[in-house]
């Protein structure tokens, strides 16, 4: 039933957006604004209303090129701000309605951020209003501002918590605009709404930030986890009753100094470490046999008695979190979660060149199996999910696909939360399409049901320029490609096997970044091409293809400049844990491929003799390639491909 009615609304949000689009003009259905309206605010407001009313006035001042007056007292033509209305519909916390009634519009919103959210989806429908990247929005000017005449919008967030840690949604205005609430990677004051915060840590807090292990260990290793015939530091013995009291003890301190009653939620993370050292002892092994054989089992026994006493010390805005991540990702029988628990399921196993439900791959097939096993039975289930190559940061990661489907997955199976883990450390390896993902995560998780391919459409030809449409054709290609020979992509794969294309693609795609460079109208534009395209030829030199193919005797040039413009491109790493600059003083960039760069450092032992053999290679390619006649041979039949187009 969820499902339909989440359809349901999608297609009437579609229906509204039509309206707003298409509406012609004429008195009888259109309502237009102009320098003779004023803005109607409430005699007292409160700060998130304030920052909403100056939000809207400085944009229509960009749009129309005058200041609309502000006023608490009715004029004949207005845009109300949080001002009651006959037949006003009922809209519950952070929820907006936006509705035009003859020469009025009112933008009505509650809790801490609808007022303001409701402003920007005004400013967005009617006005055009894009926030692309940090640095990058689209804010039309015009004589006017038209609206249709029936408007009459109502949004209810679809998550309380969304959140992704890519370079553009850590700024405060991307965030408002694109509807993210997390706190780990912005922290938005209150009178932008604030953010939903995780007290003590994101993730990872047992034996940290909860009975840290440093703390207590030594004195007292029968609080932590039991392995091989002895207590080990890595993990928390979740039966063992003191360590509970010392956890139960660390989160109300925790809550006293940092609990905020003003919040609309925040968040305490009870979740292992990130190992898969679970205790065996005897009381672990006996609970967990008893509830489905699973080790979510001690976890969540553990973690909801936390959430009692939080519970019952009258913390009613703070959810208690915890993981179903690797070893706790089953759900267990028998137990339940708390109703102020939430439990994080993580997607790190899964395949993303296939949306979750699609049966052909086991990993997704068993995640929404835990997915539907954890919906019968928590009320409250957030999503960690990943979307880059953490092992090839820099290699174009071809998930494009599967982004809005599982997003919409999500909603459908109960999710309150998600978090879309990234390149959270892009400002060192930022050479893809991050601005790009960020985006479209951004707007799936404001609304799982957006025209995503009008969005995508839209980014790129804002940021890419008239290259953008060359740009989605080469998107279009590697996601309906995208994986390896069997058509699955991990977040750990091999650079090469990122992509599965045919000679002829490589080629075709080629000719598509050449178009969109020279299609570029400036500078910051063909920057954006060039950083993009550094990922198609990191993928390119990994597996040998293209110009970097073996029978290519300036394959070793091509090698060298990719280094060189990776190094120019600011990159310093090139996936991640990977030390800072590890690859930049390779001795073999002209003969080792670019996934194995960070493997040889000049000066380092066998670097030098490999560069030796290397030379000796180089000459010996151009003697068995007929000193680079087989190449041109291959490019002359490529070139007659009927397959492969010019782009128009």
């Amino acid at each position: 039933m969820k499902k339909i009615l989440s359809i349901l609304l999608a297609l009437c949000m579609i229906l509204l957006t039509a309206q707003c689009a298409f509406a012609v003009d004429g008195e009888s259905n259109e309502i237009t604004i102009d320098s003779s309206w004023s803005i109607l605010i409430p005699e007292t407001c409160s700060q998130q209303e304030s920052y909403a009313i100056d939000t809207l006035y400085g944009k229509l001042y960009e749009v129309l090129g005058c200041y609309l007056t502000k006023t608490t007292t009715a004029t004949e033509k207005f845009i109300a701000i949080d001002i009651a209305y006959d037949g006003m519909a009922d809209i519950e916390d952070n929820d907006y309605a936006i509705k035009a009634d003859e020469n009025k519009i009112y933008i009505n919103g509650t809790g801490v951020r609808g007022t303001l959210y409701g402003v920007n989806r005004f400013l967005e429908d009617f006005c055009g209003y894009k926030v692309y990247t940090s640095t990058l929005t689209v804010l039309p000017k015009a004589d006017s501002v038209k609206v249709p005449a029936d408007t009459n919008i109502l949004y209810a967030p679809f998550f309380e918590y969304t959140e992704t840690d890519w370079r553009s949604p850590r700024d405060w205005n991307y965030s408002v605009a694109n509807g993210l609430t997390g706190g780990s990677y912005r922290q938005l004051p209150a009178n932008m709404g604030g953010t939903v915060n995780y007290l003590g840590g994101l993730c990872h807090t047992f034996t940290s930030t909860f009975c840290n292990a440093d703390k207590y260990f030594a004195d007292h290793p029968e609080y932590f986890a039991f392995r091989g015939g002895e207590r080990i530091k890595d993990q928390l013995c979740l039966t063992n009753p003191d360590t509970l009291e010392i956890v139960k003890s660390e989160v109300l301190d925790l809550l006293k100094s940092q609990h905020d009653p003003n919040a609309s939620l925040q968040i305490v993370s009870l979740t292992q470490a990130d190992n898969r050292n679970y205790c065996e002892c005897d009381n672990c092994k006996a609970f967990e046999k008893a509830h489905g054989g699973v080790q979510s089992a001690t976890m969540l026994n553990f973690v909801n008695q936390v959430a009692d006493v939080v519970k019952a010390a009258g913390y009613d805005n703070v959810g208690i979190d915890t993981f179903a991540y690797q070893y706790t990702r089953k759900a267990p029988t028998g137990i339940a979660p708390r109703d102020n628990m939430i439990v994080r399921l993580c997607t790190i196993e899964c395949c993303f060149s296939h949306t979750l439900d699609d049966p052909k791959c086991k990993e997704n097939v068993d995640l929404m199996k835990d997915l539907e096993d954890w919906s019968k039975i928590c009320n409250r289930i957030y999503v960690w999910d990943y979307t880059t190559n953490y092992a090839h940061t820099c290699c174009l990661f071809p998930d494009f696909g599967v982004i809005q489907k599982n997003v919409q997955l999500f909603y459908e199976h109960n999710v309150k939360g998600v978090y879309e883990e990234g390149n959270y450390y892009i400002d060192a390896c930022d050479a893809e399409f991050g601005e790009l993902r960020a985006y479209m995560l951004s707007k799936c998780m404001q609304n799982p049901y957006c025209d995503i391919d009008k969005e995508v459409d839209g980014f790129l030809n804002a940021y890419y320029g008239n290259g953008g449409k060359y740009i989605r054709n080469i998107l279009d290609i590697c996601t309906k490609n995208a994986g390896d020979i069997a058509g699955h992509l991990k977040i750990y794969q091999d650079s090469k096997t990122n992509i599965t294309l045919k000679p002829y693609q490589v080629a075709q795609i080629d000719k598509y970044w050449e178009a969109a460079k020279k299609a570029a109208e400036d500078e910051t534009q063909l920057q954006n091409i060039e950083r993009s395209e550094l990922s198609w030829r990191y993928w390119k030199a990994s597996g040998s293809r293209g110009e970097f193919c073996l029978v290519n005797t300036e394959r070793f040039d091509e090698l060298e400049k990719l280094h060189k413009d990776v190094v120019a491109s600011g990159v310093k790493q090139l996936g991640e844990g990977q030390q800072w600059e590890d690859y930049i003083d390779c001795g073999l960039t002209r003969y080792a491929k670019p996934d194995k760069w960070r493997f040889y450092e000049v000066d380092e032992y066998g670097t030098k003799e490999l560069n030796d053999l290397g030379k000796i290679w180089e000459v010996a390619t151009k003697v068995l390639t007929a000193f680079g006649g087989l190449y041109k041979i291959f490019r002359a039949f490529q070139s007659i491909n009927p397959k492969i187009v010019d782009p128009q």
